[in-house]
């Protein structure tokens, strides 16, 4: 009987012990895979970045490339720096396709910054700069996208248009919710647009089919030694 329970008090001790064990050891492998875990993400999230960048970087040499095709050298290539780091940072921010408004560009100015816009009369239609837009509108968006215009002059610096001209153009895509409305308005003006809308009259789809064609010229272009 005496060996019985020493048996089972040595049996009880063992298996406490054996648990014992199992458990750090357990506690160990978990916090082994808890470190492995923290590490995988740690390098999932330098990938993630390293894509970022890469993606970033490739989108910055096909705006530059756009902005070669469709200026040459009518802009520097300082200039087209920094065009190219705005239109980028643009697109990122406002999700709206950089070679968008590099057609609108090509189609409105073909790359000239100092444009100035003609009506078939021959009198100047007072549209300015590479994205021929007129003074009066320039002032209703520039503070709202941190951009000092204080004379129709400073429509000819290519930043400042570039800025001015796609707050311009992404306040009509709010408008309207839709891209085609949006450009005919960027060419007509919005209250013309809206009288045509309301009176169900002939929309003016000429300027839209226009930058659509520019759009494909210059995707062609830029990605054809892709």
């Amino acid at each position: 009987m005496r060996l019985s329970i020493l048996h089972l008090i040595i049996v009880c001790i063992a298996t406490v012990t054996f648990v014992v064990f199992m458990f750090f050891k357990w506690e160990s492998k978990n916090e082994r895979i808890k470190v492995l875990n923290k590490e995988i993400m740690l390098e999932q999230t330098k990938i993630r970045k390293a894509n970022e960048l890469g993606n970033k970087a490739l989108a910055y040499v096909r705006i530059g490339r756009g902005l070669d095709i469709l200026a040459g050298d009518k802009l520097s290539d300082e200039q087209k720096d920094i065009l190219a780091e705005k239109l980028l940072a643009i697109s990122n921010d406002y999700k709206i396709d950089p070679l968008l408004i590099l057609a609108v560009i090509r189609h409105e100015s073909r790359g000239n910054p100092n444009a100035r816009g003609i009506y078939t009369t021959g009198a100047h239609s007072g549209a300015l700069g590479l994205m021929q837009i007129k003074y009066v509108s320039a002032l209703e968006v520039a503070q709202s996208v941190g951009v000092e215009i204080n004379s129709r002059e400073d429509l000819f610096v290519p930043e400042k248009n570039l800025m001015v001209g796609t707050a311009y153009l992404l306040r009509l895509i709010a408008k309207y919710h839709n891209m085609k409305h949006a450009l005919m308005a960027y060419n007509i003006g919005y209250v013309a647009l809206d009288e045509k809308l309301r009176n169900k009259g002939a929309l003016p789809t000429k300027y839209y089919g226009k930058v659509m064609q520019d759009y494909k010229f210059l995707a062609e272009e830029i990605f054809k030694n892709n």
